[in-house]
């Protein structure tokens, strides 16, 4: 009799064991799911918010863009060609919508400036690291964000600069970062 109450008590044990091992096992993917489920949702938001930084600089490049053809305006006055500050924008404004600007622009002459449509995308050179419209095919990667610059004169000594960067967002939306700077002319 005693030994099969041993040989009793052994089962409840094995099967005890048994039990526990499939509770733990249960709790350990509970928790490595988790552990997965976290880690997707950090890397998806890493990019939304890579994304951010990226069209928040971009944005901020559209507005020193400006401010460049601003000052190029100022300096061919003082220079003794050009009838300053302000010029240039009355040949931006005369074309309704904004601007695709990016570094390369440097004056109000055609070649220098392109007029925004909603298919412009940005273009990433690596080996530079700036982004520009390649329209001369200069081997860049192309991005999905779009920069739309507008420069609206709100009074006689002042330039109200918007620069607009949109970019695919998740789940089919469009997200966008939208800067705005004011320019005075002081010298007036």
């Amino acid at each position: 009799m005693l030994t099969m109450d041993r040989a009793s008590n052994n089962n409840n044990r094995n099967g005890q064991t048994l039990i526990e091992a499939m509770v733990a096992v249960t709790l350990l993917t509970v928790g490595f799911l988790g552990i997965s489920s976290l880690l997707s949702q950090s890397l998806a938001l890493n990019r939304v918010t890579a994304n951010q930084l990226t069209a928040t600089y971009l944005a901020a490049e559209g507005i020193e863009v400006a401010k460049n053809l601003i000052d190029h305006d100022v300096y061919a006055q003082a220079a003794g060609h050009g009838t300053g500050w302000g010029t240039c924008l009355a040949n931006l404004v005369s074309i309704n919508g904004g601007f695709g600007l990016d570094y390369s622009t440097v004056d109000c002459n055609p070649g220098s400036r392109q007029i925004f449509s909603s298919n412009d995308y940005l273009y990433y050179h690596a080996d530079t690291h700036l982004y520009d419209y390649d329209e001369n095919g200069g081997g860049g990667t192309q991005t999905g964000f779009m920069r739309k610059v507008t420069m609206i004169p709100t009074g006689n000594y002042e330039i109200t600069v918007n620069s607009i960067v949109s970019w695919p967002g998740p789940a089919g939306t469009v997200d966008d970062v939208n800067l705005e700077d004011h320019f005075y002319n002081y010298g007036y």
